[in-house]
C-alpha cells in the first residue's frame, strides 16, 4: 500500500508529519487541507501508534464527516477508522451532554430543537405571559436570542425578560436548542472531572475550517486540548465568512499569537482547483484585506485562453439572457454539462430571473440549499409522531400532530388536558381517558381514539422494523390519507413522506449489530437527523446550481457566473468595516471555478420593486487589476508599436472617460475598464472618441 504522506506536497507532508503539540495550518482555496488533516490521521495511527480512540476529528458537516471515515477505512486496518472519532461540534458537544447534562438540572433524554420549533415555543411563551407579538415577533425573537447567545448583540430591557422566559420553557420540557449544545458543553466541562475525562479520551485533537468555529465553539476545543496541547488546527482566514452565524475570524488569526505561542504554523499555497489568471485575480482581491495572514495562491494547472469573461448588460434581463445563452453554448458546443456549471449570487432576490431565463430556455437547474428536506411540513409532522411514540409527555408534539389529520380539537380542549396533567401528574395520554371518562362527548370520544392509537403504536414499535411501523403509523393514524388528499403533484408530499423510510432504513443499518430497542434507536437517530441540516442536497437532478455564495463553500465547479457584481448588492453592505468579509466572500465565489469565470453586472436592475442604479462593484474592480492583465498589457503594448490593433489588454484613452484598459473584444464592441471611475463601458472600436495608446 503506498504510504499516504508519498501522495502529499512538501508543505503538506511537513504539517501532517507536525504530530505533537499545537499546530496551525493555513491552507487556501483549493489547497488540499483535508487531504493534508486525514493524511495525518492516518500517519498518527499507521505509523506513530496512536490509539484511535484518542483521537478527536472535529468537522463542520455531516457530509464532511462520512467522507473523512471512508477516507480513512481505504488506508488502515479494517475497524480501526471506526475508532476515530469524527464528529461535528454540534454532535460532540450532543454526546458529551447524554452522558453528563444531569450536572446542570436537565435529564440526560433531552430533546434537540430547531428554528421552526424555537418559535414555537416562543409563541407558547407569549400566550401564557400575555406578551404582545407586536413588540417582538417570535422569528424576530428568536433571532435575538440566536445573536445573543453567539456573542452578537447584547439583549435590552423586555428582550432579556422573554430570553428568562423562554430558557425557564425550555428547562421545564427537557429542551436544548443548538446554541444551547455549546453553552451547556462548556459549562459541563467546568466540572473537574468530566473535564478529565475527555481530556484523557481525546489526548490529540484535529479541527477542520477553524475559520468557521465561534467564541464558545474554541472555548471547548481550548479546555479539551488544553492538557496535552495535542492540537492541529486548519483553515483559510480568507474565506471566514459566517460572523452572522457567530463565526469569528479572530479565532484562526490569534491561535498562534495568542493561546498557543508555542504552535508550528505552516501555509498551505498550492492549489489544485483553477487556472493561474482565477488564481491570480482571486489574489489580487483578498490582498486588498488588512486583517489576514498573507498567502499566494498558485498553480501547476494549464487553463484554457481567457478563462475570465467579463459581461456588463445595460439591463438586468439582458444580463439574464446572457448567462443563460452562454450556458447553452457551452453544453452545446464546449463539451460541459450542465451539472459543472454554477450562478452563485450574494442575495437570493436575484435568483428569482435566472431560474425563469433557465426555464423559458428548458435548461434544468438545481436550487442549492433551498428548502431542507427536513423542514418540510410532512417530515415535521411525522418526526412529531415518533418524538411522541418515545415519550408521550411532550405537549409540543402532542399539540403539533393531534390535529393532522384534523380531528376537531381546538386550544380550549389543550388547555383542559394541560390542567388535568399539572392535576394529576400524569401524561398527555393518561390526561386524555381522565378527560374522556369525565365527559365522553363526540370531541373528546375523537381524543380517546387518538390515546387508543398511539398506545398501540407504542405497543408495536418493538416488534417490527422501523420501515414497516412507519408504514403501520402513517395507515392507522390516517396521515397518509390525509397526505394524498391534501397533495398537489407540484408539492410532491407524499413521495417526500415516503423518502423518510429510506432514512429509518439507514439507522436499521447503522444500528444492526448493537443491543438497542427501537426507541432508543430513534432517539438516538432523530438526534443526528436534527442536527444534519444538510440533509437532501446531495439528491440532485443533473442541472445547472443556483446558490448563494454561502451555500456552495466548499464544493467546486468546472464553471461558475457570479452575477450581480455592483455596488449595493455584491458587497451588499456600505459600511467600511464590514467590507473584509464581504471581500472574503467574493474570494469565496471566484476560487469555486475550476476552468472558466464569468463576472457579470447590470448598469439598470429592478430589485425590491424599484429599478436602482449601481456601480460596478470594487471587487469586479479589484479581481481585474490582478498582475497578468497588468502583464498582458505590457505584452499587447509593444506590439502596437508595431501592429497599431486594439487587443484584450490594450491600454486606450477616451476622449471623454480618460485611460483604460480592454477587457473584452467582440467584431464590434470593446468592453473597457476605466482608470477614473472604475467603470466598465461597452464602445465601437473604431470609434473616433477612442484610440490605442502606443508607448
Amino acid at each position: 500500500m503506498t504510504n499516504v504522506l508519498d501522495t502529499l506536497n512538501q508543505e503538506q507532508r511537513l504539517a501532517a508529519e507536525a504530530v505533537n503539540g499545537p499546530v496551525m495550518v493555513f491552507a487556501g482555496a483549493g489547497t488540499g487541507k483535508t487531504k493534508t488533516l486525514i493524511a495525518r490521521i492516518i500517519h498518527m495511527i499507521n505509523d506513530e501508534n496512536i490509539n484511535p480512540r484518542n483521537i478527536l476529528a472535529i468537522t463542520f458537516t455531516k457530509k464532511a464527516t462520512a467522507e473523512m471515515r471512508e477516507r480513512l477505512s481505504a488506508h488502515m486496518e479494517e475497524g480501526k477508522a471506526s475508532l476515530v472519532h469524527i464528529s461535528t461540534i454540534h454532535s460532540l458537544c450532543n454526546r458529551i451532554l447524554r452522558r453528563n447534562i444531569e450536572y446542570l438540572g436537565y435529564k440526560r433524554d433531552f430533546e434537540i430543537i430547531d428554528d421552526e420549533e424555537i418559535q414555537k415555543v416562543l409563541t407558547d411563551v407569549y400566550k401564557k405571559e400575555n406578551i404582545d407579538r407586536k413588540l417582538y415577533s417570535p422569528k424576530a425573537m428568536a433571532k435575538m436570542i440566536g445573536d445573543y447567545k453567539n456573542g452578537i448583540r447584547p439583549l435590552r430591557g423586555e428582550e432579556q425578560k422573554v430570553y428568562e422566559l423562554y430558557q425557564g420553557y425550555l428547562k421545564e420540557n427537557n429542551m436544548l436548542d443548538f446554541d444551547d449544545l455549546l453553552i451547556f458543553t462548556n459549562k459541563v466541562l467546568d466540572i473537574k472531572e468530566v473535564l478529565e475525562y475527555y481530556q484523557e479520551l481525546f489526548k490529540y485533537i484535529l479541527v477542520d475550517e477553524f475559520q468557521d468555529t465561534n467564541i464558545e465553539q474554541y472555548e471547548i476545543i481550548k479546555k479539551l486540548a488544553s492538557k496535552y496541547r495535542n492540537i492541529f488546527v486548519v483553515g483559510d482566514d480568507d474565506q471566514s465568512i459566517y460572523s452572522f452565524r457567530g463565526a469569528c475570524v479572530d479565532n484562526i488569526l490569534s491561535f498562534s499569537k495568542r493561546d498557543f505561542k508555542d504552535a508550528k504554523v505552516f501555509k498551505l499555497q498550492e492549489n489544485y482547483r483553477s487556472n493561474q489568471s482565477i488564481l491570480n485575480g482571486a489574489n489580487s482581491l483578498i490582498k486588498n484585506n488588512t486583517i489576514r495572514e498573507p498567502k499566494e495562491l498558485f498553480t501547476n494547472i494549464k487553463g484554457i485562453q481567457k478563462p475570465v469573461v467579463v459581461h456588463d448588460a445595460y439591463y438586468y434581463e439582458d444580463e439574464v439572457r446572457f448567462v443563460v445563452n452562454e450556458i447553452a453554448h457551452l453544453v452545446n458546443h464546449e463539451k460541459y454539462t450542465y451539472s459543472d456549471i454554477a450562478i452563485l449570487y450574494r442575495n437570493n432576490a436575484l435568483s428569482r430571473n435566472f431560474e425563469l431565463g433557465l426555464i423559458e430556455s428548458k435548461i434544468p437547474y438545481n436550487l442549492y440549499g433551498g428548502f431542507s428536506y427536513l423542514k418540510r411540513k410532512e417530515i415535521k409532522d411525522i418526526i412529531s409522531y415518533f418524538r411522541f411514540i418515545i415519550d408521550d409527555t411532550k405537549l409540543v408534539h402532542f399539540k403539533r400532530i393531534i390535529d393532522r389529520p384534523s380531528r376537531g380539537i381546538g386550544d380550549k380542549t389543550i388547555e383542559k388536558i394541560e390542567s388535568i396533567m399539572q392535576e394529576t401528574g400524569t401524561n398527555v395520554l393518561g390526561a386524555i381517558k381522565v378527560l374522556y371518562e369525565a365527559n365522553p362527548s363526540t370531541k373528546n370520544k375523537s381524543l380517546d381514539e387518538f390515546r387508543q392509537i398511539i398506545e398501540g403504536l407504542q405497543e408495536s414499535i418493538e416488534k417490527m422494523s422501523l420501515v414497516s411501523f412507519f408504514d403501520e403509523l402513517i395507515n392507522k393514524t390516517g396521515y397518509l390519507e390525509m397526505l394524498k388528499e391534501e397533495d398537489t403533484e407540484e408539492a410532491n408530499r407524499v413521495n417526500n413522506l415516503m423518502e423518510f423510510k429510506s432514512i429509518l432504513y439507514k439507522v436499521e443499518e447503522t444500528f444492526e449489530n448493537q443491543d438497542l430497542s427501537q426507541k432508543d434507536k430513534i432517539q438516538t437517530s432523530l438526534d443526528e437527523i436534527i442536527l444534519d441540516q444538510s440533509y437532501g442536497d446531495e439528491d440532485k437532478k443533473e442541472g445547472v446550481t443556483l446558490s448563494t455564495i454561502h451555500s456552495v463553500k466548499g464544493l467546486e465547479f468546472k464553471v461558475v457566473f457570479v452575477v450581480g457584481l455592483e455596488e449595493g448588492i455584491f458587497p451588499s453592505i456600505r459600511e467600511e468595516q464590514d467590507i473584509e468579509e464581504e471581500r472574503r466572500v467574493a474570494y469565496v465565489a471566484f476560487t469555486r471555478a475550476k476552468e472558466r469565470l464569468y463576472l457579470t453586472s447590470s448598469t439598470r436592475r429592478l430589485i425590491y420593486g424599484r429599478v436602482v442604479r449601481n456601480q460596478k462593484s470594487r471587487f469586479m474592480m479589484e479581481f481585474l487589476l490582478s498582475n497578468d492583465l497588468q502583464e498582458m498589457v505590457k505584452e499587447t503594448q509593444e506590439e502596437e508599436k508595431q501592429k497599431g490593433e486594439m487587443k484584450v489588454g490594450s491600454k486606450v484613452n477616451h476622449t471623454f472617460f480618460g485611460y483604460g484598459m480592454v477587457i473584452a473584444l467582440d467584431d464590434k464592441f470593446a468592453q473597457i475598464l476605466f482608470e477614473k471611475d472604475n467603470s466598465i463601458r461597452k464602445i465601437t472600436k473604431d470609434h473616433p472618441t477612442i484610440s490605442v495608446v502606443n508607448e
